[in-house]
């Protein structure tokens, strides 16, 4: 069982923040919640990696790093339009 959590967060940790979201839908389609069309194989192969015992997991835990980012991403943007701003 250890081994198949190593792999669940190896899987996590392969995925970069920005595409994360991309991820979680790919996580979704698994679950049956989406279809599958114009999803990238790469992330496919590493959401399918994950056994399944370790899958409700490893989507809790992408949706979370999906939302951090999201809401780092936002907030970044907002600081950005912060300093552009004229005087």
């Amino acid at each position: 069982m250890v081994t198949r959590c190593l792999i669940a967060e190896q899987c996590l940790n392969r995925i970069a923040a920005e595409r994360s979201s991309e991820a979680l839908k790919i996580a979704d389609a698994r679950s049956g919640q989406q279809s599958f069309q114009g999803c990238d194989s790469s992330l496919l192969e590493i959401v399918f990696s994950v056994p399944d015992p370790e899958f409700w997991w490893f989507r809790l835990a992408l949706s979370l790093k999906s939302e951090k980012y999201e809401r780092s991403s936002r907030s970044f943007q907002s600081y950005r339009n912060l300093n552009l701003l004229p005087s």
